[in-house]
C-alpha cells in the first residue's frame, strides 16, 4: 500500500511557480526563476491544500541582496489574499520605475505566522 507524503488535511502550499505572467486559471506563463530587470511584472501562482476557504495567505517579496539599491533582506511589498474556493491564487510584483535592481530575491508565502513556502529568484541586468 502506498501512502501520500502529505495527508490531504495537512495545510500547506502544495505548489508555487514564478513566471512573467499568469492566466485567469492561475497557471504561470513563461515559468522561470531568472528575470530581466525590465520585466514588467513578476508573478507567482500557487495552490493550497488542506485549508478552509477564506484562510488568509500572505505573500512577502524580499530583496535579499541587490547591492546598494536596498539593505540586505529588504521587504519590498506584501499582500494578503483570502483563499478562494478554488484553492488557488497569485501574487505579483510590478517593476519599479527604474527597473528591478539586479540581484537575489525571494518570495515568502505564509499561512498564519508560519512560512509555508519560499521561492528564490534572481534579477539580471539587461
Amino acid at each position: 500500500m502506498l501512502s501520500a507524503a502529505f495527508p490531504a488535511d495537512n495545510p500547506r502550499i502544495a505548489q508555487a511557480v514564478l513566471g512573467t505572467g499568469a492566466t485567469d486559471n492561475y497557471e504561470i506563463v513563461n515559468p522561470t526563476t531568472v528575470f530581466m530587470q525590465d520585466t514588467p511584472k513578476i508573478f507567482c501562482a500557487w495552490k493550497a491544500d488542506g485549508l478552509k476557504t477564506g484562510t488568509p495567505i500572505r505573500g512577502v517579496f524580499i530583496a535579499e541582496d541587490v547591492g546598494k539599491a536596498a539593505p540586505p533582506n529588504y521587504k519590498i511589498d506584501e499582500a494578503t489574499i483570502n483563499l478562494p474556493s478554488s484553492g488557488k491564487g497569485r501574487f505579483s510584483l510590478s517593476k519599479p520605475n527604474n527597473g528591478f535592481p539586479p540581484g537575489k530575491y525571494r518570495l515568502e508565502i505564509y499561512l498564519g505566522k508560519e512560512i509555508a513556502r519560499t521561492l528564490q529568484f534572481t534579477v539580471k541586468a539587461k
